[in-house]
């Protein structure tokens, strides 16, 4: 039995990562989010996925502040 989660892997498939962030693998794809290509396989390390969502949250709440 794999006892391995998600969110203690440091990096994460396509698929691990869109499900990570809650989003379609294509929203995933054409975002700007840093990626790592080794061959034909794209990963993403779930640190800069974390530090991603962080930015967003600040994102969001400057803009709640200034009413928009």
């Amino acid at each position: 039995m794999e006892s391995e989660t998600k969110t203690t892997k440091p990096v994460l498939s396509r698929k691990e990562a869109a499900a990570y962030l809650g989003i379609h693998i294509n929203t995933l794809d054409n975002s700007d989010i840093p990626r790592i290509h080794i061959g034909r396989r794209t990963l993403f390390r779930q640190k800069t996925l974390d530090r991603h969502i962080a930015g967003n949250e600040k994102s969001q709440s400057r803009r709640q502040r200034c009413g928009k």
